[in-house]
């Protein structure tokens, strides 16, 4: 079984089941992460940190007190403050920029135990659909082209999270999106990528590109992963004005197959 391909709920599954342990699982990430270095896929890499991590994830799940992302390594944009962690936007202005505080998203998943293996490179503040305004240098498209071994784009600006994602060296990412960046990246990988409804998850420790349009989603590998994490990080954030107090839907169990008579509308 290649463990660094496992879904992120076939990952808690099997981490639960004691089928696997998170320290395996990390193992076989950062295999992925030393053989495509030149993929060019982090900014800065936590590998010290999350084996430690994964160490306590397996040891809260033997004890019974995992949490919903207990062991699952996990990349995150290098846009999303962390407190402790270099946090560039992939500019040379924030080279040596370390948070004193954490962002919303990556504290709820901090909380709930995920696994971080790295910050991912990303096009300079969000500004570009290629990764190749990033001031660390330009990242890979992990796939090629039939028969042309040329490389290729993974799309951006969260072209980082998506080659983590599509390459084995994370199991799921965090993006954000103003005009595309999670999905566009998303469909040159081979991902699913999900740009939330504005206000349905805080912006709060996100470094803005247009703030008016921002919103932090997801990369995953099926939409069930996607809705599981898109409802542990929405709703109310007081440190964010715009989020909104509405009730959060159960995504994953309101995820249905059936579009008999749905329309499909492409602007």
């Amino acid at each position: 079984m290649n463990l660094a391909k496992m879904t992120v709920l076939e990952a808690k599954k099997a981490l639960l089941n004691k089928e696997i342990s998170s320290v395996e699982l990390l193992d076989e990430c950062i295999k992925n992460i030393n053989a495509n270095k030149r993929l060019n896929v982090f900014v800065s890499e936590t590998i010290d940190l999350a084996k430690e991590r994964a160490k306590q994830s397996d040891k809260k799940i033997a004890d019974g007190n995992a949490g919903k992302l207990e062991g699952i390594p996990f990349a995150v944009k290098d846009l999303f403050c962390t407190k402790g962690i270099r946090t560039t936007s992939s500019s040379r202005m924030l080279e040596n920029f370390v948070p004193p505080y954490e962002s919303t998203v990556s504290d709820i998943l901090n909380k709930e135990g995920y696994v971080l293996v790295g910050k991912t490179n990303m096009d300079e503040f969000a500004c570009g659909s290629t990764t190749k305004t990033s001031y660390f240098g330009e990242t890979i498209n992990s796939y090629k082209a039939n028969n042309d071994d040329r490389d290729l784009v993974p799309g951006g600006s969260s072209g980082g999270s998506a080659v983590a994602v599509a390459s084995g060296m994370a199991l799921a990412s965090t993006g954000s999106d103003t005009g595309g960046s999670i999905r566009q990246p998303a469909s040159f990988c081979g991902l699913v990528g999900v740009k939330p409804t504005y206000g349905r998850i805080s912006r709060y420790g996100m470094i803005s590109y247009a703030s008016s349009l921002d919103q932090a989603g997801f990369f995953t590998k099926d939409i069930k992963e996607s809705a599981f994490l898109i409802n542990l990080v929405s709703g109310k954030d007081d440190k964010d004005s715009t989020t909104s107090d509405k009730s959060v839907p159960d995504y994953l169990k309101n995820l249905n197959s059936n579009i008999k008579g749905k329309k499909v509308g492409i602007i």
